[in-house]
């Protein structure tokens, strides 16, 4: 049976400095969006947060992002962001995120993949299973 993925959500909106000269949400700012709200969610379910990264004995890395540009995101327009863990494969975190407008409608989506780092080696290391359990609701 497939466990139900924790579902990261957070609500935004755009500022006139993150536009570009067409007025619409610049590219690299949906990057910066979609990291922040991982973060975010990573501090309230998790309590992986800035202050305790450096005890953990790992690190995150996003090591990709395909961002598919759906739809023009404009100045103070509120956007919701939600994402949820699809799967882990060995040291990979696959990662889906959706940005929406105020109706519900998609305007951009996101594939990221979060890669798992040992803090004294640093290198590449599995996801262990006790911190893929904090990425799904416990079995009931």
């Amino acid at each position: 049976m497939t466990k139900k993925p924790v579902v990261y959500e957070t609500t935004h909106r755009i500022a006139f400095s993150e536009l570009d000269p067409f007025q619409h949400l610049s590219t690299g700012n949906y990057a910066r969006y979609f990291t922040d709200h991982r973060m975010e969610g990573l501090a309230k379910h998790a309590g992986w947060n800035l202050e305790s990264y450096g005890s953990l004995g790992f690190m995150i890395w996003v090591k990709r992002m395909e961002i598919d540009f759906r739809r023009p995101v404009g100045a103070d327009q509120e956007i919701t962001i939600t994402s949820f863990v699809r799967e882990f494969a060995g040291t990979d975190a696959f990662i889906e995120c959706t940005m929406t407008d105020a109706a519900g409608t998609t305007i951009a989506a996101c594939l990221m993949v979060a890669t798992h780092v040992d803090a004294q080696t640093r290198r590449a290391s599995d996801w262990p299973a006790e911190h893929e359990a904090l990425f799904f609701e416990p079995d009931d």
